[in-house]
């Protein structure tokens, strides 16, 4: 192939399956009118480093299909995908093969699974932007079987906006995505997201933010902005800095947005940071809690969330108009029988309305899967198509409780908390607590996009859904006779909760099959007893 010579990229974003907790795409396009939640920031992070004479098209399977078209155009196929989408990658993989076009994969899915990935004909690894230079140089003379490291150091101040226009529809989203910082400095045994951006967060300059939502607004997007950093709050200083600017953007651009993040708890203990942020138009922040038991929080070196009381912290978040979801895991080395009452409990008092609850897996490649692959304890991979809620456990537990008892248990705390019963009981006093502040100007253009969720969500849970009905105009009249201004954080939570009942309700179904006929060789009925308390000395 010629050095220059010029090349068609078709870019595919696989699908994720139809009934994980991934795919919200039912309640996006019920409550939304959207047909995804979010598009693939990769892959349109990637497109802005290919040069000027390649030809790119995204599909994202999650909106739409590719045609024969495409794939006639075609010259190559990138794919960026999570873990969660794999069984759609094999698919644009085998229909690739069918027709003899080369494949180029990346994002998380090529860290955890390098060998899933192994027969592309360009694999990379990591961070992309500081390879595609080789990347390109390889596809342009046609040189395949390569691989690629890109490592967790791209220089965040250099990265380019991402090229936002090859969507089709940028409105067929509910969300789009935009990356302020990479990278986390906490340790969670756990986490992949340390193994593979590292420790040290890396941001984007205020002005990169602010050119990035700009693009957007002139591309004519309306609705949410997710900040999709690892941790928002990993390098305070520079979050500070640029809530500041953003706030004058805002103003100066007469708020077309709003935004939510993900940040860890001890946000709650800083109150500048909080005031700026909710200056800023965020709404919403998402939370890694996952269990309130200090011991346990400690042994997976989730330090950060071990000091103060859980619950008065997220009083201080909510007294700032920040709405918060959260994360709860089960499966931690040496829980008792009573952890599931412990967690449900917990969580009804927490007011945490979106809580979603999974069971603690061994990603690959992080700390959690080396330590109990040296203690003999890892579980050998089991293919079970979509349902990633078997997936956790994949590993002989440490403490009370059976594998077959945690699936068991963990299907009857999701149909627990996930009951309407037990989310309006919870949500209504959190909701009433939240001192949210919606700039007029803000209220003005997103009242209306607001006001359809709501009239949506009157009809499916208010007048259509006799299990909704009664806990539904409860809080929906008490919000708006008390709080108005927390009916966003409220239709918010009324859609992902509704997905999030009926994932409930494949869970309950899923496992009770599984239990019933195990896949051979999986370790159901075993233990390891916890290793006895060090004797303090005399």
């Amino acid at each position: 192939m010629d050095s220059e010579a010029s090349m068609n990229v078709l870019m595919l974003y696989p699908q994720f399956p139809e009934e994980t907790f991934w795919n919200t795409a039912r309640s996006v396009r019920l409550h939304w009118g959207r047909r995804a939640i979010m598009p693939p920031l990769g892959l349109l992070t990637i497109a802005a480093y290919l040069p000027k004479d390649f030809s790119v098209r995204l599909v994202d399977r999650n909106v739409a299909e590719e045609t024969e078209h495409d794939w006639e155009w075609a010259d190559v196929v990138f794919l960026s995908l999570m873990l969660a989408q794999r069984e759609d990658y094999r698919r644009c993989v085998a229909e690739a093969r069918r027709r003899g076009k080369p494949i180029a994969v990346g994002g998380p899915f090529t860290h955890a699974l390098p060998e899933a990935a192994a027969d592309a004909d360009w694999v990379c690894y990591g961070e992309a932007e500081t390879i595609m230079d080789d990347l390109v140089g390889d596809l342009r003379a046609g040189r395949r079987g390569r691989r690629y490291h890109g490592g967790a150091n791209t220089d965040m101040e250099t990265v380019r906006i991402p090229r936002y226009e090859l969507l089709a529809d940028l409105n067929d989203y509910a969300t789009m995505d935009v990356q302020f910082s990479r990278g986390c400095p906490f340790r969670c045994e756990f986490c992949d997201i340390i193994e593979i951006y590292g420790r040290v967060p890396r941001t984007k300059t205020p002005r990169q933010i602010t050119a990035e939502l700009s693009t957007l607004k002139r591309l004519g997007f309306r609705g949410y902005i997710f900040m999709v950093d690892d941790n928002f709050i990993g390098n305070r200083r520079k979050a500070k800095t640029m809530l500041d600017e953003l706030a004058e953007w805002n103003r100066a651009e007469k708020y077309p947005f709003r935004y939510y993040t993900e940040a860890s708890i001890n946000l709650a203990d800083d109150e500048e940071l909080l005031e700026r942020m909710s200056a800023a138009g965020f709404f919403h922040v998402f939370i890694g809690i996952e269990t309130p038991d200090p011991r346990l929080l400690k042994a997976a070196q989730k330090m950060q969330n071990v000091p103060g009381d859980p619950l008065k912290k997220l009083a201080r978040i909510r007294a700032r108009g920040i709405h918060v979801t959260a994360g709860f895991i089960v499966g931690f080395d040496g829980e008792d029988a009573g952890v599931f009452e412990t967690q449900r409990r917990f969580i009804q008092a927490s007011g945490i309305g979106v809580a979603m609850i999974g069971l603690l897996q061994a990603i690959p490649h992080t700390q959690l899967e080396r330590r109990l692959k040296a203690e003999g304890r890892l579980l050998e991979p089991i293919e079970l198509g979509g349902i990633s809620t078997i997936e956790g456990i994949n590993f002989i537990p440490q403490g009370a409780l059976t594998k077959r008892e945690y699936l068991r248990r963990y299907a009857a705390l999701v149909r627990d908390v996930y009951s309407p019963e037990a989310y309006f009981a919870r949500s209504l006093p959190a909701l009433l607590s939240l001192n949210a502040k919606i700039p007029l100007a803000a209220l003005r253009r997103n009242a209306r996009d607001i006001l359809k969720v709501l009239a949506k969500e009157i009809y499916y849970f208010g007048v259509a859904d006799a299990a909704l009905r009664r806990g539904f105009w409860k809080t929906f009249l008490t919000l708006t006779w008390n709080n108005p201004a927390a009916l966003e954080a409220f239709a918010f939570d009324s859609s992902v909760f509704d997905h999030l009942r009926r994932h409930a309700a494949y869970i309950d179904r899923e496992l009770s099959r599984y239990l019933a006929d195990p896949a051979p060789g999986d370790v159901l009925d075993e233990t390891i007893a916890e290793a006895p308390a060090p004797i303090a000395a005399a």
